[in-house]
């Protein structure tokens, strides 16, 4: 098959993290797979396109808290010409691939500042003959919305979508609890499992041997100065304040932040506080440490879950944001994580979740399905052999 995946990420990059995962499940089955991001490019996207086409849109990105307004690389809004040129290399793209699956990330339950573009590619889509299997692709939990932008996106959703794919568990996380509308798309849904990488390169049985460390992170780094600079605050208060605390700001962390953190760490024992921007090897970190910290961003939750490391949960629920929190409430009920509300996010408390976290006996949580890659990408084939199967007997009649 020619499978064509969109993604566009704003802020962090959980939603392009997730789509290489699903490019490289499908790639590894002999597709034919182009995956088309329209944001920022971190230094790991090239790296990771071993197997499969990377199509660059003119990048964009968002201000936190406001993902109405695109911004170029400068932080200037993006001009009416810039926008038709994506919409014209995106089309141009698609109409030249001529996929047999189109999968679409986010949109239409989110990602409307995109319609300008992702509108004219659904017309073209519907257009083509022989019609793509039309796929929109779904995180486990999705930012609350107006009941009338929730309408909105459930039409559009059953207008031009054949299948919804919730990348969750839905023992664990259903998306009726995020989008109250969810039953009138019926059959069109379809649970693939949370979608992780795995364990990856670096999952040896050496590196299971605790280190001890205290591992603060950040994600990519947009959103993240607030629970780095109270975690330097709160190591004092910490019964595990003799350890190694590892804080890793994020690649997407502005140096003026960076530099922050590395004056206020001459205040706490620099021999015993490593500030790094990333490590490649983060989950074999998370398998070794004592406790780690950390908001609730999608990939960072999985990550934590398949290392079964003690965690704290300090979500990010600035302007408006309800997804993380959601996310964090659901994994500390399953007892994988202590939850820090970021209302509460102080030294003192952060210290004490810190050393509740310790305590936490992982032994019995459940296990969660994590195979989302490969059930999306089975999931997809499936649904295209019935399509190409029906196409053979509308000829044959």
């Amino acid at each position: 098959m020619r499978i064509h995946i969109y993604v566009q990420h704003l802020l962090g990059g959980g939603h392009l993290a997730r789509m290489q995962v699903l490019a490289a499940a499908l790639a590894r089955g002999g597709h034919q797979v182009t995956l088309i991001s329209g944001g920022f490019p971190p230094h790991t996207l090239r790296r990771a396109a071993r197997n499969y086409r990377l199509f660059q849109l003119p990048p964009v990105k968002t201000a936190p808290g406001d993902f109405t307004q695109l911004l170029r690389a400068d932080g200037a809004p993006i001009s009416a010409g810039f926008r038709a040129e994506r919409a014209m290399r995106l089309l141009q793209c698609v109409k030249n691939g001529a996929p047999d699956a189109l999968v679409v990330e986010s949109f239409p339950f989110g990602r409307a500042a995109l319609r300008f573009e992702l509108l004219p590619l659904m017309r073209l889509a519907a257009r083509m003959r022989p019609r793509p299997l039309m796929l929109c692709s779904l995180r486990d939990i999705l930012q609350a919305r107006a009941p009338a932008k929730q309408r909105r996106s459930l039409d559009e959703a059953k207008k031009w979508f054949d299948n919804v794919l919730v990348h969750a568990d839905s023992s664990v996380a259903n998306l009726a609890e995020s989008f109250p509308l969810a039953a009138e798309l019926g059959g069109k849904i379809f649970y693939t499992g949370y979608l992780h990488a795995g364990p990856g390169e670096f999952a040896e049985k050496k590196d299971r041997d605790k280190s001890g460390e205290v591992v603060v992170s950040a994600g990519g780094g947009a959103v993240g100065f607030k629970l780095l600079q109270t975690a330097l605050a709160a190591r004092e208060k910490s019964a595990l304040k003799k350890n190694v605390w590892r804080l890793l700001v994020g690649g997407n962390a502005p140096r003026k932040e960076l530099e922050e953190l590395k004056k206020l760490r001459g205040n706490h024992g620099e021999e015993r506080v490593i500030i790094e921007r990333s490590r490649a090897d983060f989950r074999a970190l998370l398998r070794r440490c004592a406790v780690s910290v950390s908001q609730a961003g999608y990939n960072t939750v999985l990550d934590l879950a398949e290392s079964r490391c003690r965690a704290v949960l300090a979500p990010f629920a600035r302007f408006g944001e309800t997804e993380q929190t959601r996310r964090a409430e659901i994994f500390a009920r399953l007892g994988r994580a202590v939850m820090l509300a970021e209302n509460d996010l102080t030294p003192a408390r952060l210290a004490a979740a810190i050393d509740r976290a310790v305590q936490l006996d992982m032994s019995g949580c459940a296990r969660i399905k994590m195979d989302g890659a490969r059930e999306s990408a089975r999931f997809i084939e499936r649904q295209f052999r019935r399509t190409f199967r029906a196409r053979q007997r509308g000829r044959a009649r």
